[in-house]
Formats: structure tokens, C-alpha cells, sequence
């Protein structure tokens, strides 16, 4: 099979195209290496299967053996779920299933096509150590730089959150928006997951949250915003998209939803309303215009996430705490970013370096297609 020479944006349109329904082909094995990196291809499997033609090599390396291992990591996850549910409620702790692990069982058709890195929780502050507490008589057992927010057990991944924002890395976040661990609580109602009980978020409140998400992560994954497509599609459903906006401007997260939404609604067939749309835009000058642009054309923009963050903040006081905590965070911060043994210090450092010069090079070529286009203008 002739090799496939396409551009990761190009790659991210044509698995777009295929999720939306209204692009061919789909048997290219480079195409299926890009949409298992973007958390996508159990779901364009799903999609595609019965329609197209596939190589028998290239099913068996690119389709089938990936799915078989995304279905039982969902399946461990799900079990290890259901346990840490159980364990918690024995405790009187209320908590949340943030993202994959819930989001795999309320919108998706079959959990497995969600893939479930890890479990997130989100529980009160109070509650954080009686929650690590009950996780580890059920075998979880704390990674070394994080004593009681990363437990593993089984395969089977924890993340204990005690705010949703994970204030705890960048203080600075505060000023973001005013969404808290208690609004995920006062809006709570009772669901299943997992077969156990468990608190699930309202629309006009999970919506702005999964925005501000893959915003935090500058829209890497494409997963991120097809759970955010099929969240839209259940909105649509409900006629909810009132309650969503009074939402995102109550937590002010209307950036990140315009962003999602208008990237969801172009590309994966969102049914996302222009009144929406337009209500939801922020003001741009030409350089944030610009990353827009980028956004639209498929392209994951370095350091999106924390320069459109910085826009978010309220002042230029602000803005400096955030780029200062960014750069430089605390030393807990540093040793997780670190990740991995011997000196802590000299790979925090090697790592910042090494993204230091990626941010040197990325704008130096956008100074450059600046350049050029404003030449092109004269």
C-alpha cells in the first residue's frame, strides 16, 4: 500500500469528514494511526464498519487489535469503577465521574468506543483523604509524586480531583472562571454509573466544562470534541441551548464554548444553532483572528491553550501571576511535570528548555506568515 504523506491536518479533516458522514475512502492505514492518536478510531470503526473495503493486514494492525485493546481497558475501567463507587458511597462521599468514564456511558452507543485513560473523581476538599483512604482498602495504591491524587490498581488508573480546574497546579486559574467543586454539587442529580449509583452534572453545566477542557488542552485530541458533538446532539434534542448559554456566561466560559461549538458545528455536523454561535463569540483582535483561523483549519496551535487563557484573565496583574505560575510553577508541580527518575530539577529544566525553543520556532514562523501577508495586502 502506497504510503500515505498527508499532513496531520489533513488527516483531522478526513476523520472529521468520515465521523460527520460525508467523506469516502476510511481504509488508509495512515488515517487509522492518526485517528487512534486523536481517541477517534473505535468510534470511526463505528462509523465505518459495513461500508468500506479493508485490506486484511491493515484491519488486523490498524482496526482490530486496537479495538480489542481499548475495549478491555474500558472494561477494567468500568469494574474498577463501579468498585471505587461503591467504596465511596460506604463512606457518605459524594463525588462526580469527570469526563471519559462517565461521559462513555451517558453519550456514547457503546462505552468501549470512549476511551478511559483513567478515572477521574472529583470530591469536596473535606473529603480528599477519606476518598484515598476507601480507594486504597479497595487495593488503589498512590504513585510516588502524588501521594493522594494518582492511584493505581489492577491497570486501573485514579485521579482524585478536589476542584474541577485543578487549581492545586496554576493558582492563576481562579481568575478563569468562577466554576467550583460546590456548582457541580448544588446541580447534581442522581444517575447510574458503572451499575452502581453516582451524581451527574447538568447540560448547562457540563457543556461549558468540557469546553474549557479541551481548551486546557488546546484541542489536541479530537475525542474531546466529538464527546462535545454528542453532547450537542442531546442538548438539540432537549431544547436546552438557553439553559447552556445562561451557563457559559454565568461561569464565564463563553471563549472556550465558541471555540468547540464553532469548530463541532463546521467540521462534525454539531447541531449547534448560529444565534448560539453568535451570542457565544468573543471579541477578537487580529492575532487571536488569526489562531482562530488555525483552530478552523485543523491545525492543533502550539500553546493555544495558554494564550488564549491569558485573554481569559481579568487584568495585567493576573495575566503576569498566570504566565509566572505557568513558566515556572511550584516545586510539587515541577517534580510531576518532571516525570520520571533521577534529578527532577535537571529534567524540569531540560523540558522547559526544550519547549522554550518550540515556542521560539513557532513564533518565529508566525512573525514570518505575518510578514508575508501583510506584504501580500500591500
Amino acid at each position: 500500500m502506497k504510503a500515505d504523506k498527508r499532513s496531520p491536518e489533513a488527516l483531522r479533516a478526513h476523520c472529521c469528514g468520515l465521523l460527520a458522514g460525508h467523506a469516502d475512502g476510511g481504509a488508509e492505514a495512515a488515517l487509522w494511526e492518526h485517528a487512534w492518536r486523536e481517541g477517534v478510531g473505535a468510534c470511526l470503526w463505528h462509523a465505518l464498519e459495513g461500508r468500506i473495503a479493508m485490506d486484511a493486514e491493515v484491519f488486523d494492525t490498524h482496526v482490530r487489535q486496537p479495538l480489542r485493546v481499548q475495549t478491555t481497558q474500558a472494561l477494567r475501567q468500568r469494574r474498577a469503577l463501579g468498585e471505587l463507587l461503591a467504596a465511596l458511597r460506604g463512606r457518605d462521599i459524594p463525588c462526580f465521574v469527570l469526563r471519559g468514564a462517565s461521559l462513555a456511558e451517558t453519550l456514547y452507543d457503546r462505552p468501549a468506543l470512549r476511551p478511559q485513560t483513567d478515572i477521574d473523581l472529583l470530591v469536596a476538599g473535606a473529603d480528599l483523604d477519606v476518598a484515598a483512604s476507601a480507594a486504597g482498602a479497595i487495593g488503589f495504591r498512590a504513585l510516588p509524586e502524588h501521594p493522594r491524587l494518582l492511584l493505581r490498581a489492577d491497570g486501573a488508573l485514579l485521579d482524585l480531583h478536589a476542584d474541577p480546574l485543578d487549581m492545586d497546579r496554576i493558582r492563576a486559574w481562579s481568575h478563569l472562571t468562577p466554576l467550583r467543586t460546590e456548582d457541580f454539587f448544588a446541580g447534581a442529580r442522581e444517575g447510574r454509573l458503572a451499575n452502581a449509583p453516582a451524581l451527574l452534572a447538568p447540560d448547562e453545566l457540563l457543556m461549558p466544562y468540557l469546553c474549557f477542557h479541551a481548551m486546557k488542552h488546546s484541542f489536541e485530541r479530537l475525542i474531546w470534541l466529538w464527546d462535545i458533538v454528542l453532547l450537542a446532539r442531546r442538548i438539540e434534542a432537549r431544547g436546552d441551548w438557553d439553559a447552556v448559554l445562561a451557563g457559559a456566561r454565568r461561569w464565564r466560559l463563553e471563549r472556550p464554548c465558541y471555540y468547540a461549538l464553532a469548530y463541532a458545528a463546521r467540521h462534525l455536523d454539531a447541531p449547534v444553532p448560529d444565534p448560539v454561535l453568535a451570542e457565544l463569540a468573543p471579541r477578537m483582535d487580529w492575532r487571536e483572528r488569526a489562531l482562530f483561523a488555525r483552530v478552523m483549519a485543523h491545525e492543533v496551535v502550539p500553546f493555544l491553550a495558554e494564550r488564549l487563557f491569558a485573554r481569559m484573565m481579568p487584568d495585567a496583574r493576573t495575566r503576569l501571576a498566570f504566565w509566572r505560575e505557568t513558566i515556572v510553577p511550584r516545586e510539587s508541580v515541577r517534580r510531576q511535570i518532571a516525570d520520571g527518575e533521577g534529578c527532577a530539577r535537571c529534567q524540569f529544566i531540560r523540558k522547559r528548555l526544550a519547549q522554550a525553543w518550540r515556542l521560539l520556532r513557532t513564533l518565529g514562523r508566525e512573525v514570518a506568515g505575518w510578514g508575508r501577508a501583510a506584504i501580500r495586502r500591500v
